[in-house]
């Protein structure tokens, strides 16, 4: 190496002394198995190996890009950094990065003493814990095609929930909820139904990992659905809407499997909830079919929309749990739910009390059946929990 290297080397060394330390990275036995295309920048690659001080070193050298490292050639890189004395092996990973495990990318492994010994995989402690672990990644199902083909026919385009489908499915199986309300029956009601099952399924199969690994504190048990009680979906529909696919929920749901998990009640959404008086608290609920609601009850076109929304909120925001979910179809491309979503976010006073978070997304390819908007209820003294914290 020129002597400028060697100056160099010295002076990033009485830096690296002085500069504030995290903990080393841990060890990847990867190094060498990602390969990263020739225009990918080295100054990136340094900050993720927690040298970004070197940097400037690297590029006054013309070394920008991990093509500059291969055009050097292994052996010349190698001492290049070596003379840097790069911490946390930070030379060693970069070259395996740059050049692969061995001289062409393949045999030899980077060990984590540097020594060029292959290191096998880290297997798992038992094979009864690497299945567990699988159980707990591969327990969904609605995305499997020949689920797809058993749904199929509670689809209908004019309902706009091809999308809204898959969207529910995804926040059920995260947010866990045990007691959901659907207003308006059909393509999203398997979804729903399916994503409970999951949820049940997957806390078993995460018991199965926790026994297998022993690994207490991981998991919040009382907080894990079940088979008894993993949930079920409280569906309501009146049948009126043209071409309603509701009348073949129960043989879907059958199909599927699922029919134990629903709860279907052909009635009014409005007389449902007198009637149920309370007596049911939702933690998830999904509103089609919003504008049906626009109208306060008994007033006709001529009331005003703001109030008929107001109205039927008033009638089912008591019975959402505290932090539960309402989602609502269908609210931002229609002027008379838009003005009522933007009094929401701007704070205005309604009967029912201001959502706790708040949050519209728009599917901006349709121009109908195009929106949803997700409030959550957030009452005085409600948090959720706090776990941990940083050392």
């Amino acid at each position: 190496l020129s002597r400028v290297h060697c100056a160099v080397a010295v002076l990033v060394q009485r830096r690296v002394r002085h500069f504030p330390q995290r903990q080393p990275l841990p060890s990847h036995r990867w190094w060498g198995a990602m390969h990263l295309p020739p225009e990918t920048p080295l100054r990136g690659l340094l900050r993720c190996l927690d040298v970004g001080f070197f940097v400037p070193t690297f590029e006054e050298e013309g070394l920008r890009e991990i093509q500059d490292l291969r055009n050097l050639g292994r052996e010349e890189a190698a001492e290049f950094m070596t003379a840097l004395s790069m911490p946390h092996q930070a030379d060693e990973r970069l070259l395996a990065w740059a050049f692969g495990q061995g001289e062409h990318g393949e045999g030899e492994g980077v060990s984590e003493d540097g020594d060029g010994e292959a290191e096998e995989e880290e297997a798992p402690a038992t094979e009864l814990q690497a299945a567990a672990e699988r159980k707990v990644v591969n327990c969904g199902r609605a995305f499997d095609p020949a689920w797809l083909r058993t749904v199929s026919p509670l689809y209908a385009r004019r309902m706009g929930c091809e999308n809204m489908g898959p969207l529910l499915y995804s926040l059920t199986r995260f947010v866990k909820p045990r007691s959901c309300l659907e207003i308006g029956a059909g393509y999203t009601s398997a979804f729903l139904l399916q994503a409970l099952e999951d949820n049940a399924r997957e806390a078993e199969a995460w018991l199965e990992w926790q026994q297998e690994t022993s690994m207490e504190g991981w998991l919040v048990e009382e907080s894990l659905p079940s088979q008894s009680s993993g949930g079920t979906l409280h569906c309501v529909d009146n049948l009126a809407h043209e071409g309603t696919t509701a009348n073949r929920l129960l043989e879907v749901a059958t199909a599927l499997g699922l029919e134990s998990r629903l709860s279907l009640h052909l009635d009014d959404a409005r007389a449902f909830l007198d009637e149920y008086n309370g007596e049911c608290i939702f933690d998830f609920v999904w509103l089609d079919g919003f504008l049906d609601f626009a109208f306060a009850r008994g007033g006709g076109s001529g009331s005003s929309v703001g109030s008929g929304l107001d109205d039927f909120m008033a009638d089912m925001w008591p019975r959402v749990a505290p932090g539960g979910f309402v989602l609502l179809h269908s609210t931002l491309t229609n002027s008379m739910t838009r003005a009522w979503v933007e009094s929401l976010r701007n704070g205005a006073d309604s009967k029912w009390g201001p959502p706790g978070a708040m949050l519209s997304l728009l599917e901006p390819c349709k121009r109908f059946q195009n929106a949803v908007t997700i409030l959550q209820r957030r009452p005085e003294g409600f948090a959720e929990p706090i776990y941990s914290k940083l050392p």
